[in-house]
């Protein structure tokens, strides 16, 4: 059965601390932390009617006049993170793609991109491979592209075709794409090719 060419493409986008727009809103939002400081400094020193200088060097002076530091910086971060963002965003962050599924096949983002087409593709699966060794009870999920029938599979699971860390399983913020989002993706646009839950895979 051909792939249904008129369901959007699934796509997996990293979302968590390690994006540009959520450093830039963190930024902005510590810029807005710096504003508001600096206001109820100056209104309770003028209603107390203490010295204002006196009020302002007291935060922004301590710490051998760290915080003043950090103050002045973090415009110019924010501008540097805005202009990033820009650049990102006409480049259609393709940087934080994880996991794209379309006509084609399915993409798989990182440091190295690589793109299986519907027709090397035998299978998609989840596992979890062990961090260390299996007896330290510490495992990491996994997404693989199959490329080889369920029968025919390799010993080690490295060898069944390129895998990549569960998308989303690394990020602070952000969730983990959920199995059943991948299920059914794929059903929308390759309904013949098997997902599966292998579970922990000890290689």
């Amino acid at each position: 059965m051909s792939p249904d060419q008129s369901v959007e493409p699934f796509v997996v986008k990293r979302h968590g601390l390690g994006t540009t727009k959520t450093m830039l809103l963190v930024c902005a939002l510590l810029v807005g932390a710096e504003v508001l400081i600096t206001l109820l400094a100056v209104v309770i020193a003028r209603a107390q009617g203490n010295s204002v200088r006196d009020a302002l060097e007291t935060i922004w002076l301590s710490w051998g006049g760290s915080p003043l530091i950090f103050a002045l910086g973090m415009p110019f971060l924010l501008a540097i993170g805005a202009i990033t963002a820009l650049e990102e965003r006409q480049q259609a962050d393709e940087d934080d793609v994880l996991l794209s599924i379309d006509a084609v096949g399915v993409h798989l983002g990182g440091a190295q991109p690589r793109t299986v087409g519907w027709d090397e593709v035998r299978g998609l699966c989840r596992i979890e491979r062990p961090l260390g060794s299996a007896e330290d009870d510490e495992w990491e999920p996994y997404l693989v592209v199959l490329l080889h029938d369920a029968e025919a599979l390799p010993r080690s699971s490295k060898a069944w075709g390129p895998s990549r860390p569960w998308p989303g399983a690394h990020e602070v913020i952000g969730r983990a794409m959920p199995y059943d989002d991948l299920v059914a993706a794929v059903a929308q646009y390759a309904p013949d090719v098997p997902v599966t839950d292998r579970g922990r895979v000890p290689d």
